[in-house]
């Protein structure tokens, strides 16, 4: 991207103009190509016969730059600062041919300064013009990449400036302590005001208190936008494979009464009342001494080590159920003692559930009053392990207005400023108020990273090359 430096009104001044597809590629009634930049205007003269009224949608010929008849479509203008990306922005909305938008496109090149926007470039330049602030972005690409009701929800909080309000507000409180503290070094030989230390250390500790929630939260947060993994363990032929496929509602998994039919992971996305699962079904555990089924049972661990809930399933015929239990717990536990206590991938709160499966079968007298029996051939128990795995996954959703950080980075951001603000509760207002003023800088920068109103240039690459090419 060509930057030549910030106008009076601070936006950034672009020498190239971009274009990409704002729409899906392929056939459709409609296509739109958005174009941002100094060029858009002379776009829209070149290939529309003139430019429109600001912000009206107007029936025009659309043409190549040498005249040649291309469409006959709608186009709109955005002067900018007021447009999208801050700057002035123009579309065509076209027929919806593939080789059209080609053509289109191709014309547009051949404009002076005009290029093929990159990845996420328009909400870049709507970033770096001040029209959103860096959270609001990211939240953009959550919204289009939401397959569910909540993660939608949640993208639609932040972009409304929920998490920019709240971490905001606390930086600015942080930023008036500071002033205050500065006060008091430029004028040390004054005496203390006798309320002083009271109220920075009262505002200290509720900001602590407040952050602290929120980083409480951030787990549960990131796995509803990331989506809550249940994996599906026990011994061959417990009945996992089936149950994935009910819960799919499709032949997802081999089904088979030979013993060690599934040796890799199989995976199903799935949407359990309106939250994004991702279902395991997993290698039988068992002791064996094939290479291939050993390396299924490695991989079926493992996988079960980074679920929310583990599901393990165990027959109803099974000579000794709590033997197959704590065998295959005891597993997961291994794991654990070998992991690093730095690496652990195990969600907090995770939950390990024993499940009897084939109740159909189940010999009389046979009685699992503490577990939960079903079979999912005849349905029986459905209904309640439903509820079940409703209610299991429902501790592991965001709950009340403490739900917002979303990702590692505004983990990352709070919890460095929560330390700051520990280590500034440790220093005396009377003898090193420097020092608690060093903290509140410390912390005023990490909340300002989440914003991205300060330190922000490294980040930009990483988080705007996901996005596609028409945002």
């Amino acid at each position: 991207m060509m930057i030549t430096g910030s106008g009076a009104d601070g936006m950034q001044q672009h020498v190239e103009t971009i274009f990409a597809l704002a729409t899906p590629p392929g056939r459709s009634a409609i296509q739109v190509i958005r174009v941002s930049g100094p060029g858009a205007a002379r776009a829209l003269r070149r290939m529309a016969g003139g430019l429109p009224e600001p912000r009206r949608a107007t029936l025009a010929t659309i043409t190549d730059p040498d005249g040649n008849r291309l469409d006959r479509g709608m186009v709109m203008f955005f002067p900018g600062p007021n447009s999208a990306t801050g700057e002035d922005l123009a579309e065509f909305h076209l027929h919806g041919s593939p080789v059209l938008g080609r053509m289109v496109m191709q014309a547009l090149e051949t404009l002076p300064r005009f290029r093929l926007a990159d990845p996420g470039e328009f909400t870049r330049r709507s970033f770096l013009n001040g029209r959103i602030d860096l959270d609001q972005a990211e939240a953009i690409g959550d919204m289009i990449d939401a397959d569910t009701a909540e993660q939608h929800r949640a993208a639609m909080s932040q972009l409304d400036g929920r998490l920019g309000t709240i971490t905001e507000s606390w930086r600015e409180q942080l930023v008036n302590l500071s002033a205050r503290l500065e006060a008091l070094i430029d004028f040390a030989d004054e005496e203390l005001p006798d309320d002083l230390d009271q109220a920075v250390r009262q505002a200290v500790d509720q900001l602590i208190d407040a952050m602290r929630v929120a980083i409480a939260q951030a787990e549960r947060n990131m796995l509803n936008r990331d989506g809550i993994t249940v994996a599906i363990l026990g011994r061959p032929n417990a009945g996992k494979s089936t149950l994935l496929n009910i819960l799919a509602g499709d032949d997802r998994a081999i089904v088979s009464p030979e013993a060690g039919t599934t040796r890799d992971l199989v995976r199903v996305s799935l949407d359990i009342g309106g939250l994004a699962v991702h279902l395991i079904d997993t290698a039988g555990i068992r002791a064996t001494t094939g290479m291939v089924e050993k390396e299924g049972i490695r991989r079926a661990i493992e996988a079960a080590s980074t679920a929310a809930i583990v599901l393990v399933l165990i027959e109803s015929t099974d000579p000794d159920p709590m033997l197959a239990w704590q065998s295959i717990t005891a597993q997961l536990n291994t794991l654990d003692a070998n992991t690093d206590a730095n690496t652990d991938t195990r969600p907090q709160g995770q939950k390990v559930i024993p499940v009897i499966s084939k109740a159909d079968a189940c010999p009389p007298g046979q009685v699992f009053p503490e577990w939960m029996m079903l079979s999912a051939q005849s349905g029986q128990g459905m209904d309640s392990f439903d509820a079940m795995l409703a209610a299991a996954l429902a501790d592991f959703t965001p709950s009340g207005e403490a739900a917002m950080l979303t990702r590692e980075r505004h983990r990352h951001a709070v919890t460095t400023a929560f330390d700051a603000l520990e280590r500034a509760r440790d220093h005396s207002l009377a003898t090193s108020p420097e020092l608690m003023a060093e903290e509140f800088r410390h912390a005023a920068l990490a909340l300002g990273r989440i914003t991205g109103r300060v330190d922000v240039e490294d980040l930009l690459d990483q988080i705007f090359s996901a996005f596609c090419i028409g945002k």
